[in-house]
């Protein structure tokens, strides 16, 4: 496994990152969200990646509206409350591989200490916070949550959502062992598909690439997800006029 810290999640940085590579938040497009089988959408997100990979440009955007500006308002505040409330310091990352590479996944924060835990922060609508709160998460999630656990080795994920006039809602996920056999087997056939389309099209001929998006000297791949929380809480102490 891999981390990578040092890039806004949603920025024009952070989506060169992924560029090319199967990520959670679209392993719906993958797979069936019950059986982890291979889904109907499988052909239409592989040729996505490989024109991605192709042109160097991505097919995401990094695309926002007043909700969405809100949630990156509010997320401050939310990652404070969920730190107090379960006595728990976290870190933020920008991307999580497997050790190839080969696929991805972004929670929003890594939790500090001795168990892997991934903490992914909804600030949302309060009729989609009240949905939480009575509902829970449905199954339409759970090819990304149990994707994040296989790519980041999680113990577990937390879905945290805030909303400032509401109760938080919690939900835990725990590894679907059965369900994260299956999501692995449908990757790698997946992936071993995008590659050899990758090779097909280059064999057709020449595609001209647009200029990558330059990598920020502030990414880093990050081995003790510890010693980065000590890092960064230095850098903004400094920066807030304290001495270290």
């Amino acid at each position: 496994m891999k981390i990578w810290t040092g890039v806004a999640q949603g920025s024009d940085e952070w989506l060169a990152l992924r560029l090319g590579i199967p990520t959670a938040s679209n392993f719906h497009r993958v797979v069936t969200k019950k059986k982890a089988e291979l889904s109907a959408q499988a052909a239409d997100y592989a040729l996505r990646l490989v024109a991605e990979r192709l042109l160097n440009m991505p097919t995401e955007s990094s695309f926002s509206n007043p909700w969405m500006e809100r949630g990156k308002d509010l997320e401050d505040m939310a990652v404070q409350q969920y730190q107090f409330q379960f006595d728990v310091e976290t870190v933020a990352v920008s991307f999580i591989t497997t050790d190839d590479g080969s696929i991805g996944c972004s929670p929003d924060r890594l939790v500090v200490g001795s168990r892997r835990v991934a903490v992914e922060i909804k600030c949302p609508s309060p009729h989609v916070h009240l949905g939480y709160l009575l509902d829970g998460m449905t199954d339409d999630y759970k090819p990304q949550v149990q994707g994040q656990i296989l790519v980041a080795e999680l113990e577990r994920a937390d879905l945290y959502a805030f909303h400032p006039h509401c109760p938080p809602a919690l939900i835990q996920t725990a590894p679907d062992e059965p369900y994260i056999a299956k999501l692995s087997d449908a990757l790698k056939r997946f992936c071993g598909t995008l590659d050899d389309m990758h090779r097909r099209a280059l064999a057709l001929g020449a595609f001209q690439p647009l200029r990558r998006v330059s990598t920020p000297a502030l990414l880093r791949e990050v081995q003790d997800i510890n010693a980065e929380f000590r890092r960064q809480n230095e850098k903004r102490f400094i920066a807030e006029g304290f001495t270290v």
